[in-house]
């Protein structure tokens, strides 16, 4: 079969099934149309939202069963500790307070006051509960996973459970969402360029910073960039939801 008899097949076949469900074929369409957000680039963040959540489950099964990825998080952990130095240490240990609770509290209070500056209520509104969110989901799968953390390889002592890393999942919630709210604004290829990779970069040396510390291991930081991302979607979607009802109050 030849592409044109094969598009002619395909055109024929989609015919059919459009004169014989029109409703069903008509909700497809709207959820593939590229021209609004509710069409393609929602069912598109909706796909990725379900794969997190299943790829984030799996690394707790692993964790729990005590399956290959505990014992990379242990190899890992241990050549990071090997080649530990005192000035990398010191920071790392400076990088790591971008994801620590005093910083994030510090970043979303200057935010929202810039927010409420330019009158964008709503968007503050949606930091502060994207961020309420991540943190209290993160306090359930540490109450239920009991991971111990790594106390022996630690550079400065650390509380509480391992899984998921809160400072890995803050870090990408705060500062992803912020750099998404500037790369909207941003009228330029460079500027947004520069603020995407300014926040992924950031966000990546906060995640490393935690296993180079020796205060939590590789798939914890993992499991937290994981949970950040949910999030992360989840105000994404807000965001361009109030946009479309609210046309006035946007970025």
């Amino acid at each position: 079969m030849t592409v044109d008899q094969l598009t002619t097949f395909l055109h024929r076949r989609f015919g059919q099934l459009a004169g014989g469900y029109p409703e069903a074929t008509r909700w497809l369409a709207r959820r593939l149309t590229t021209d609004q957000f509710n069409g393609l680039p929602l069912t598109g963040l909706i796909g990725l939202l379900l794969l997190t959540g299943m790829i984030l489950s799996e690394v707790a099964e692993n964790i729990v069963n005590a399956e290959p990825m505990v014992q990379v998080d242990a190899q890992f952990t241990h050549w990071l500790f090997q080649g530990r130095t005192s000035k990398l240490s010191q920071l790392f240990y400076g990088i790591t307070w971008f994801g620590s609770f005093y910083m994030t509290i510090g970043v979303t209070l200057i935010g929202s006051g810039v927010l409420l500056w330019y009158r964008q209520r709503r968007h503050a509104v949606i930091l502060w509960l994207m961020l309420g969110g991540v943190s209290l989901l993160v306090q359930i799968c540490k109450r239920t996973l009991h991971r111990p953390r790594p106390h022996r390889v630690a550079y400065y002592p650390e509380t509480g459970f391992s899984f998921p890393s809160g400072h890995s999942a803050t870090a990408l919630i705060l500062y992803g969402l912020l750099a998404y709210w500037l790369i909207r604004r941003f009228r330029t290829t460079t500027g947004r360029v520069m603020v995407g990779a300014g926040a992924v970069s950031l966000i990546l040396a906060v995640g490393f910073s935690r296993i180079y510390l020796g205060v939590h291991f590789l798939s914890d930081v993992l499991g937290g960039y994981l949970l950040g991302i949910g999030w992360l979607i989840v105000g994404i979607v807000l965001t361009e939801w109030q946009r479309t009802r609210y046309p006035s109050d946007t970025l």
